[in-house]
């Protein structure tokens, strides 16, 4: 009966132990988890609004987690963005785009953060543009964010 219980005990620590160091990493990032769940909140039609408000709001620091997050085609909701025109050079005071995935909006709020574009996507984009797109924010960021080159590649 101890042998039972103690290769019980030992399969569990196993098993449960990868999900504790995953959880863990999760807690020592505030940022990955806030990124991540306000991410899973534009694709709900009573939240989309409110986390675009809130991922603009991050800054700079979320840039890498981000960028981390594009290539996720989940659709969105409601196919509307919309940012104040902060660019000098401005001729309309708030800019509109009409995102069909989660990418799309994500591109549209990485370029309202750092004033970067790598591709018009923010209308929506063909698979292949998206990809391309993500390539090369994920190649700025690891020049730009160098000590979070994983998490810009969503690692």
């Amino acid at each position: 009966m101890r042998g039972i219980i103690k290769r019980a005990k030992v399969f569990l620590l196993v098993a449960l132990l990868p999900g504790c160091a995953t959880n863990s990493a999760t807690a020592q990032d505030p940022m990955a988890h806030r990124v991540a769940a306000l991410v899973e909140a534009t694709t709900q039609k009573t939240t989309e609004d409110q986390a675009f408000i809130e991922l603009e709001s991050l800054g700079d620091g979320a840039v890498p987690y981000l960028i981390g997050h594009l290539g996720d085609e989940r659709e969105l909701p409601n196919k509307e963005i919309s940012f104040s025109n902060n660019a000098p050079d401005a001729f309309e005071g708030t800019r509109h785009y009409g995102p069909k995935v989660v990418h799309d909006a994500l591109a549209a709020v990485l370029n309202q953060i750092t004033g970067k574009s790598f591709g018009f996507v923010y209308n929506g984009s063909t698979q292949a543009e998206r990809e391309a797109d993500r390539k090369q924010w994920q190649d700025w960021c690891g020049k730009a964010y160098p000590e979070k080159v994983s998490i810009c590649r969503g690692a």
